[in-house]
């Protein structure tokens, strides 16, 4: 049970990685200029779109 936990945790992570890279090599680094708490409220609003389809 853990080993695939540990299996299905990395192809999480290694799908996340491919996404960020995409996202940054089509966006740039927008991002980087915003605070903490604008990140956290950009996040919350994506997660809120995800949950409401």
């Amino acid at each position: 049970m853990i080993e695939k936990t540990a299996i299905e945790y990395k192809q999480v992570i290694s799908t996340c990685q491919d996404l960020f890279a995409k996202k940054t090599k089509d966006y740039g680094t927008a991002w980087r200029v915003l605070r903490l708490p604008s990140i956290t409220d950009q996040i919350y609003i994506k997660a809120q779109r995800i949950r409401s389809i």
